[in-house]
């Protein structure tokens, strides 16, 4: 995605990097917030205050990042949309014809194993200190089945797959 982005007009003309669309390194994230959206408040013997950075708005981006866009969204549009929805967003223009279309459809393809694990509902941006555990699994199952699509058949083998369930669902 990050390099979808890089790939477009406005990031050419600027110069813009992959790097730029990265909430986690120097260069397009808020210097305010360090990427993170919000600031942090300490408060001495009470609970830290969590507040909405007022330079992004809570975007993480600088606003010179977020003027670049891929059919009319920016990078922290395509990050807050699910990943069934971002599948259908970048498969929307593929019969176009145009090249940036093409990119979008590799996007789509890559992204494609996480709804295929039951993730899409989850958000493309959504922090992976933020997943449960069978989350995190499925995450780096679906990385799995990215990595052999184009090798062919893949085959997955479960140790213990059948912990937690009931002795009566075994039997049957």
């Amino acid at each position: 995605i990050r390099d979808l982005f890089s790939k477009q007009p406005l990031s050419k003309m600027r110069g813009y990097q992959p790097k730029h669309f990265s909430f986690n390194v120097d260069g397009g994230r808020c210097d305010a917030c360090k990427g993170e959206g919000q600031q942090v408040v300490e408060m001495q013997f009470l609970a830290d205050v969590h507040l909405i950075c007022d330079v992004c708005g809570g975007k993480r981006f600088k606003k010179e990042v977020l003027e670049v866009t891929y059919h009319e969204k920016n990078i922290y549009d395509v990050l807050e949309m699910s990943v069934d929805e971002a599948i259908e967003f970048f498969n929307k223009g593929k019969d176009s014809g145009k090249k940036s279309d093409t990119n979008g459809a590799d996007v789509s393809k890559k992204i494609q194993p996480l709804s295929d694990v039951g993730l899409g509902y989850i958000k493309l941006g959504q922090s992976s200190d933020t997943l449960s555990g069978g989350e995190a699994q499925r995450v780096k199952l679906a990385s799995f089945l990215g990595k052999g699509s184009g090798q062919g058949s893949v085959l997955v083998i479960f140790y213990e797959q059948t912990t937690g369930v009931h002795f009566i669902v075994l039997k049957k």
